[in-house]
């Protein structure tokens, strides 16, 4: 199984079109797809570290993509590398032109590490399954091929530690990227605000708020955009206004879609004439979104000068080495709720947030921020509550840690002992 690294990333075309044909398979018996990783044929792996992808950067890749055009895969045929079924991409040029563009332009970063002379585009379905298992899906997935998918752009990835997550998606284009008006260059924008947006706000599930009884408001901007034009003085806002309108009219799923698709064509259509008439930003002038760090929270539980490790296994990070207690804080918890949960979850006792102290806080690059808590009491009596993630868990004297201790928590514990509240790692 691959091993991979916090703040690794890839370049990646997501197949979704494939998800019918070989998502139950991936399931069982991809690596990747356990750490989230959809269908998908790779672009590169392993690209740059994530902290050395800045806004510059990301501007470039995203001029590198929009600069070719869009185009379809077709999935004809099972192959074989030692060990992997895949799925074949035809035609497998156009791969092939995105993966050279980019190690051309990033030599520090050639295609797998520089393992193999020739990366060949694939889609896995399965790694290191039995010959019978692999025989008996090739066999399924032939009787369900072909298919087409469509690409529209690439997408950087990134390991968090314990999933890998899109961090950006940089649209293909039509061809006239850097042309005053160009479609691709707008449309990378739009990509681009939406990253924004989705880092600042998260994914959010808001109510429509539309429907029927706006529609006296639909017919009158109707009208308005009408006589305007009657009159040969409709504009923009007119136009926008009119399809905004008809949107909110809308409660229907279906119809509200088309119309909102209607409403984001108008409002790239006026963006393009503001370029071509020269009054707009640069492209990828956007707001760029605030930074946001990936918080972690990690429990201390000492007992006679001895502190509670547990032996990571299976988990993709850290695999075999000692680490305290710890976990990622999910959306709407405290804190504190998230170190008494990561308690219970891993070692199977209960902890009162209020018996929770803070003693440590440590920024690791590029953008973890971990927090370390002291149980000053739990109830009930630690013991391996996961051990399809941990192989082992013991106490070890404070002033004598383990040597194959994850060194981060190593570094935040030796802090601890000397009083210090805060500390930087890996800067």
């Amino acid at each position: 199984m691959e091993r991979f690294e916090v703040g690794q990333t890839a370049l990646v075309v997501n197949v979704p079109a494939a998800e019918p044909v070989v998502g139950r398979w991936r399931g069982l018996y991809d690596s990747s797809a356990r750490y989230g990783v959809g269908a998908h044929v790779t672009v590169l792996y392993p690209f740059l570290t994530l902290g050395r992808i800045d806004a510059g950067m990301r501007d470039e890749l995203a001029r590198l993509f929009a600069a070719r055009r869009a185009f379809d895969l077709t999935f004809r045929a099972t192959g074989r590398f030692p060990g992997v079924l895949y799925l074949a991409p035809e035609p497998a040029g156009p791969l092939r032109e995105l993966t050279g563009a980019v190690a051309a332009r990033w030599p520090e970063a050639p295609p797998y590490g520089g393992r193999y002379p020739d990366a060949i585009p694939h889609l896995t379905v399965a790694d290191g399954a039995e010959p019978d298992v692999m025989a008996e899906i090739e066999a399924d997935l032939v009787a369900r091929l072909p298919f087409t998918a469509q690409v529209g752009g690439v997408t950087l990835v990134t390991f968090d530690g314990t999933t890998w997550r899109a961090e950006q998606f940089f649209p293909l284009g039509d061809g006239d990227y850097g042309v005053p008006g160009s479609l691709a260059a707008l449309l990378a924008d739009v990509a681009a605000e939406r990253v924004a947006q989705d880092a600042m706000w998260g994914v959010q599930e808001l109510p429509d708020g539309t429907g029927p009884e706006r529609t006296a408001a639909a017919t009158q901007a109707r009208a308005e955009l009408e006589a305007a034009a009657r009159q040969g003085g409709h504009t923009w806002r007119h136009v926008l206004h009119e399809e905004v309108m008809e949107a909110f009219a809308e409660d229907d799923p279906d119809l509200l879609r088309a119309e909102l698709v209607q409403v984001a064509a108008v409002a790239v259509k006026w963006a393009q004439a503001l370029e071509r008439r020269g009054g707009a930003v640069a492209p990828h002038e956007v707001r760029r979104a605030r930074f946001r760090a990936i918080v972690d929270v990690h429990v201390l539980f000492v007992r006679e000068g001895r502190v509670l490790l547990g032996r990571r296994a299976n988990t993709g990070y850290a695999d075999g080495l000692w680490h305290l207690p710890s976990g990622h804080l999910e959306e709407g918890e405290s804190a504190l709720e998230a170190a008494a949960r990561e308690a219970r979850e891993e070692v199977g006792v209960m902890v009162d947030p209020a018996d929770l102290t803070f003693v440590h806080a440590m920024h690791r690059a590029p953008d973890r921020m971990g927090l370390f808590f002291r149980a000053e009491r739990w109830t009930g009596e630690p013991y391996n509550a996961e051990p399809g993630k941990c192989a082992a868990l013991d106490w070890h004297p404070l002033d004598a840690l383990p040597d194959d201790l994850v060194p981060y928590p190593e570094a935040a514990l030796l802090a601890i002992l000397r009083g210090e509240p805060f500390a930087q790692f890996d800067f």
